[in-house]
């Protein structure tokens, strides 16, 4: 009896784990169809957004049948295809396409945006109205640094944007571009001297719109930086004198002055003394004004290298210069000159050759040349010495140095130049393109043209020609747009964003604003795009001439 009851029971267990199975399988096949229905539908859809959801669905279920169903051969089969893992990694494809196409969406809208507000700009210049103007290119140059990817040229960029518009009074949007530019400043967890410095401006301007509780929470956070993060003393000392500049500009001269006594406390370098000194010197603080100068060249001596040691000195020397201590600054070019090692670093003596021509010490400055070996630092040197000549007006001295920089200019890499690892370049044409600039200073724009005519580098003839037409845009509004119109005529291929960014900006200059706003239709968003037009609205209000004139 027990027996039979026994094999019963074992009948009845076997017919049930069988019905069960049956069961699982025909779940795990309906969930299978499913998903394979999702999938193929998902490859005749063109959204990607769509696919995904579909591959998605489709996953649940294949994961369903793992879960619920993993004996089932429908369950066994999808493990050896790995069949969650590849649509997986679809579905991870589609959400990268996705995103791209967001952002190329994103973008799309942006220069819709970006273009109308240009249209606008030129259409309320054209009309009169320099204010709207200057709004709708600030709005559009607002939009275009969203397409660049470098943060610290964003924060810098915004800064930028929301000076202008401070200037031009529109304070509520001045106020959201600064909101903007501490969000930026949020993402920078490096380069933390450029991040004070731009948090230091962020304060100036809070201050400007009477936003006591942002400028204070600002300082805070610039203190803690400055206290917390940065790591020496003398990158501290660096960082105070920051927000001294900016309390100076404020005219809040008590935190000047405690700031200045901190970083003196912590200055180790001679450039930082002399950062101090500077500010110094604004506020008249004369007597802590020759003690900073006196300890900024004590600390040249620290330093092992000549190199720096010269390039300190100098740098205190034209500063001297500046604020009219001729005899001191001439004292501490000729220590420089001084500490020139036996055998002389040409870049150096080049470096002391310019400088002395600044102090308008052109003699001393010649002299120097004969310790220079190599033709194209030779060369450099009465380049140089021509165009501090140029800037100070003597015209005939200026061409007699050019001339003689023109004649010994070698057609190759020479010197240093060739040993330090410097990528090649026409040292010719460098030589030549800052002759030309000097030509520019003096007013003679055709024989600068004609020079740069003959550079072969297209980098040396782009920089030259940008600078020279900048230069004449100043002095020759009228021949500098019809040479601009030219230039982007016959350009070629050598035109480039950056290229245009600078013919746009001398356009401006000129007070063809129209020009430089039609330029600036054809050029690609980044860096170029958005600098070209914070300056062409910069030229727009802070010209002195009546550019509305000019226009037409």
């Amino acid at each position: 009896m027990f027996k039979k009851i026994l094999f019963n029971s074992l009948l009845i267990f076997i017919l049930c784990f069988s019905g069960c199975e049956e069961f699982y399988s025909f779940e795990a096949k309906k969930l299978n169809k499913k998903a394979e229905e999702l999938v193929e539908e998902s490859k005749i859809i063109t959204d990607t957004d769509e696919k995904i959801i579909l591959l998605s669905s489709a996953l649940k279920k294949i994961e369903k049948i793992q879960k619920r169903y993993p004996k089932t051969k429908i369950a066994k089969l999808h493990r050896k295809e790995m069949k969650i893992n590849n649509l997986n990694l679809n579905i991870n494809e589609l959400k990268k396409i996705s995103k791209k196409q967001k952002i190329q969406s994103e973008k799309k809208v942006n220069v819709t945006k970006i273009k109308k507000n240009i249209d606008l700009a030129d259409a309320e210049f054209r009309n009169g109205n320099k204010l709207k103007s200057s709004l709708s290119l600030l709005n559009a140059a607002q939009l275009s640094i969203d397409q660049i990817g470098d943060t610290r040229t964003k924060f810098r960029m915004s800064n930028e944007i929301s000076k202008l518009r401070i200037f031009l009074n529109d304070k509520e949007k001045a106020f959201e571009n600064l909101l903007m530019s501490e969000k930026y400043s949020d993402k920078m967890y490096t380069d933390l001297p450029k991040k004070i410095k731009n948090l230091t401006k962020v304060y100036k301007m809070y201050h400007e719109l009477n936003k006591e509780d942002k400028k204070k929470e600002i300082e805070k956070k610039i203190y803690l930086i400055i206290n917390n993060e940065v790591s020496n003393n003398d990158n501290k000392a660096v960082a105070l004198i920051e927000v001294a500049k900016s309390n100076f500009l404020i005219e809040n001269t008590y935190k000047v002055k405690e700031d200045l006594k901190k970083a003196s406390k912590l200055a180790e370098n001679s450039n930082t003394y002399l950062g101090i000194a500077k500010i110094l010197y604004k506020i008249n603080d004369i007597k802590e004004l020759n003690i900073i100068l006196e300890k900024a060249k004590i600390a040249t001596k620290s330093k092992d290298q000549e190199f720096w040691i010269i390039r300190e000195l100098i740098n205190i020397s034209l500063f001297e210069d500046s604020i009219n201590k001729n005899e001191e600054s001439y004292k501490t070019l000729l220590n420089a000159k001084n500490s020139i090692p036996i055998i002389p670093d040409e870049r150096l003596v080049l470096e002391l050759v310019d400088a002395f021509a600044r102090i308008n010490k052109i003699e001393e400055a010649e002299k120097l040349i004969k310790l220079i070996k190599p033709k194209y630092e030779q060369s450099m040197a009465y380049a140089f010495i021509g165009k501090q000549l140029g800037i100070k007006g003597h015209k005939t001295e200026m061409k007699s140095f050019s001339d003689k920089a023109l004649i010994i200019a070698p057609d190759q890499i020479a010197g240093n130049y060739e040993f330090r690892g410097l990528p090649g370049f026409s040292t010719k044409g460098r030589i030549f393109a800052e002759v030309a600039k000097s030509y520019a200073l003096i007013g003679e724009f055709n024989i600068a043209y004609e020079l740069l005519s003959v550079i072969e580098s297209d980098r040396f003839y782009k920089e030259g020609v940008s600078e020279v037409l900048i230069i004449q845009a100043k002095n020759d509004k009228m021949g500098a747009r019809n040479l601009a119109s030219k230039m982007l005529e016959h350009g070629g291929k050598i035109i480039d964003n950056k290229f245009l960014g600078k013919i746009a900006y001398a356009q401006a200059i000129s007070g063809n604003i129209g020009g430089s706003l039609n330029i600036i239709k054809t050029m690609e968003l980044g860096f170029d795009y958005s600098q070209a037009l914070i300056n062409i609205t910069h030229e727009i209000n802070f010209q002195q001439e009546d550019l509305q004139t000019l226009y037409h």
